[in-house]
């Protein structure tokens, strides 16, 4: 099968239909792709951090554990709702988090893929806050909280 690619699929424990969909996905169709690709705001709720078990989160953790354990690399990138996926989610799941405007290779092809909310240049304080959630600093701060 091909690269397959998702985004923006918002998952919040107020849609189990949209839940119910996901685990589909992974362990139907997904399981033969060649790779799969989160392009960002898998999430309703802002990622605040690997230790947050809020509802869905460890649900979806252990989803995707599951699905790279099969095989099928899995790539994800910060959304506007994701800021602070770090390599221990990369641990966490299995999945490799790239950043945003990624060249990746498909089928010999250079691809730009993002998110798209670093494009929103006008949304001077959105842009602000990004840059103040990507800083390393930040975020070390953040994780001891």
């Amino acid at each position: 099968m091909d690269t397959l690619f998702i985004s923006d699929l918002h998952l919040s424990p107020d849609r189990p239909d949209k839940l119910a969909l996901f685990h589909a996905f992974l362990n139907g169709p997904a399981r033969s792709a060649r790779a799969l690709y989160i392009l960002g705001d898998l999430f309703e709720e802002f990622w605040v951090g690997n230790d947050d078990r809020t509802p869905p989160n460890a649900e979806i953790l252990a989803a995707l554990r599951a699905f790279t354990a099969g095989g099928v690399p899995l790539y994800i990138l910060r959304g506007n709702r994701e800021l602070l996926l770090d390599r221990r989610f990369e641990e966490l799941t299995g999945a490799i988090v790239l950043p945003d405007g990624a060249v990746v290779e498909i089928d010999g092809t250079r691809v730009l893929i993002m998110h798209g909310d670093r494009l929103c240049t006008r949304d001077r304080g959105y842009q602000l806050f990004r840059a103040f959630a990507e800083c390393s600093l930040n975020q070390r701060v953040f994780a001891l909280l």
